[in-house]
């Protein structure tokens, strides 16, 4: 197992250096890399049966592929029905905006294509993206819709100006018009869920060593936002944190949330909400170091009062050793980490 104390990265490291840090899965005759550091995203709409919502969900889709797919190596295609595997990613890639449009049917069919950044789905690629918004079956209607996305680093070289990652959320956020969502530094895992669900554990010395790397399962994330009978929840903060007017609404207002933050934080406007930056670069944190990133602790405070928590018996992070502590306590420990 790895410890906390075992992750060595070089002095003054570079994106470079974070793009070559991944971990394998020697568990299985097949290696695969199950988890690499990268840039992540993941936004979160409140109606998953709304056709624009849907609609947005899905011309961000085919602005990704515009981006990236040339590294795109196979997908889920939704055309080719829900029991469909895999399929090679064509050239020329597939127009998601067409499908909606005409094909969607929300009454039968959930919207959930998968994009992956090798031949193998199960690898963590450091390209990827999975989508999901559900059809109008109970339970899965009252979670929220989400759209998730990950980068390498590399992917910002040669990009114009500083902000190309900011520009880019900001974006997609005025297309989603999400209620909650977060990007930055996270681990890259495989857009297989039960494959994450095997390989979690690996994450864990992360989680307790880089406050400042997010963690995240955005189908296990959704079904707790709409846990209970209030207001939907939200997951907390990363480098770029979304909120819209609601959350702020249950906080008080976007006054009592922002007024007193340092002048280190940028916002960004979309229709209904906001998009916080906070600081001017990504920062990891180092528990080793007492290194707490303090605008990401900033915000965090701000918005506990509306953050989740999973209940005994689930999680989102599960610990190699099972007599340290339950997978639910140490997945509400570390989404309180900032405070």
């Amino acid at each position: 197992m790895i410890l906390p104390e075992d992750i060595i990265l070089p002095e003054n490291f570079t994106l470079d250096d974070l793009d070559k840090l991944i971990i394998t899965d020697d568990s299985r005759p097949v290696k695969r890399v199950a988890m690499r550091i990268g840039l992540t995203c993941s936004f979160y709409m409140r109606d998953p049966l709304n056709r624009n919502t849907r609609l947005a969900m899905a011309q961000c889709a085919d602005d990704y592929q515009q981006l990236v797919g040339k590294h795109i190596k196979c997908f889920l295609n939704p055309y080719s029905g829900k029991d469909s595997g895999p399929e090679p990613y064509p050239e020329g890639g597939i127009n998601l905006a067409d499908y909606i449009q005409q094909q969607d049917n929300i009454e039968e069919e959930s919207f959930c294509p998968s994009f992956y950044g090798d031949e193998d789905p199960y690898v963590a690629a450091p390209y990827g993206l999975n989508v999901f918004a559900s059809r109008n079956t109970p339970p899965l209607n009252k979670n929220p819709a989400y759209f998730h996305a990950v980068f390498p680093f590399s992917w910002l070289k040669n990009k114009d100006g500083e902000g190309a990652f900011q520009t880019l959320m900001h974006q997609w956020c005025k297309m989603l018009k999400p209620f909650h969502g977060y990007a930055g530094v996270g681990t890259i895992l495989s857009m297989v869920s039960h494959e994450v669900d095997r390989v979690i554990h690996l994450v864990y010395p992360f989680t307790r060593r880089f406050p400042g790397i997010d963690i995240d399962i955005p189908s296990s994330v959704a079904s707790k936002m709409a846990r209970g009978e209030g207001p939907l929840k939200i997951k907390g903060v990363n480098w770029l944190t979304v909120l819209d007017d609601q959350c702020f609404e249950q906080l008080g207002g976007r006054n009592a949330v922002l007024s007193d933050l340092e002048e280190g934080f940028k916002f960004y406007e979309y229709e209904g909400g906001l998009l916080i930056q906070a600081g001017p670069m990504p920062q990891l944190g180092d528990i080793n170091q007492q290194h707490i990133p303090r605008y990401y602790q900033q915000l965090a405070r701000k918005l506990k009062p509306i953050r989740m928590s999973f209940p005994n018996g689930h999680r989102l992070l599960k610990s190699p050793n099972r007599q340290e502590k339950s997978n639910t306590e140490a997945t509400n420990e570390w989404l309180a980490r900032f405070d």
